[in-house]
């Protein structure tokens, strides 16, 4: 399971992996970005009268910002979308412009029940709007698919099956809860992020030397939202 921009997600592991490089989660640090994309045909009679039609089920445009990133951050960005043919494989994409603050996590059977007040963004259906939810504080994480919703009420997630991130339900209590969708990226996003200014210090995967760059990235839902 890739999750972008990590990689391929480890087991009670705050990183991921791409051809054995380690990398950690970092979110977009000019914001994040999402809409709902429609595709209605429009036709406007002699009358004035018009006719709508649904060509297809709406799909979800998320957008991630970054300023003035570190080249070692732009890299792991590049070593995401080249592992994945940039939009020929799906991965998941967590949607940060549309987190919550729990107001209570419990387990239930092992899972995590988080309880939120707007639960319209997530679903139990696979491949229908978001059907698995990334609970985040600070760099630790956990992920997992949903698997009960109470309407308006709260959410279960499936936190037991995989296991993936380390995040403990007690300090997730302080955390937020995000949607994660199954997304490709738009061809050619990466092009988007140009050099700024440059840092004067050894340029590797560790270090933050070499050219900044800022622009953004954007991705579309696999499926209907």
């Amino acid at each position: 399971m890739y999750i972008f921009p990590i990689g391929t997600v480890v087991v009670l592991s705050n990183a991921g992996t791409l051809d054995d490089i380690s990398y950690n989660m970092f979110e977009p640090n000019a914001g994040c970005n999402s809409y709902k994309k429609y595709d209605i045909l429009q036709t406007i009679y002699q009358n004035k009268m018009m006719a709508t039609r649904k060509k297809t089920e709406p799909t979800l445009q998320i957008e991630y910002g970054y300023l003035n990133i570190f080249d070692r951050e732009y890299r792991q960005i590049e070593h995401f979308l080249e592992t994945v043919d940039e939009s020929l494989t799906s991965f998941y994409v967590v949607d940060f412009s549309r987190g919550q603050t729990p107001d209570s996590l419990s387990y239930v059977s092992n899972d995590w029940k988080i309880e939120i007040k707007d639960t319209r963004l997530y679903s139990t259906t696979t491949n229908y709007k978001a059907c698995r939810a990334f609970v985040k504080k600070g760099s630790m994480w956990k992920e997992g698919s949903v698997i009960a919703i109470t309407q308006n009420s709260s959410i279960t997630v499936d936190i037991n099956t995989y296991n993936y991130g380390a995040l403990s339900i007690t300090d997730a209590a302080d955390g937020m809860v995000y949607p994660m969708y199954e997304c490709h990226a738009l061809p050619n996003s990466i092009s988007n992020l140009k050099t700024t200014n440059y840092v004067q210090e050894p340029v590797n995967i560790l270090s933050n030397g070499g050219w900044m760059r800022s622009g953004n990235v954007s991705f579309v839902s696999k499926y209907r939202v």
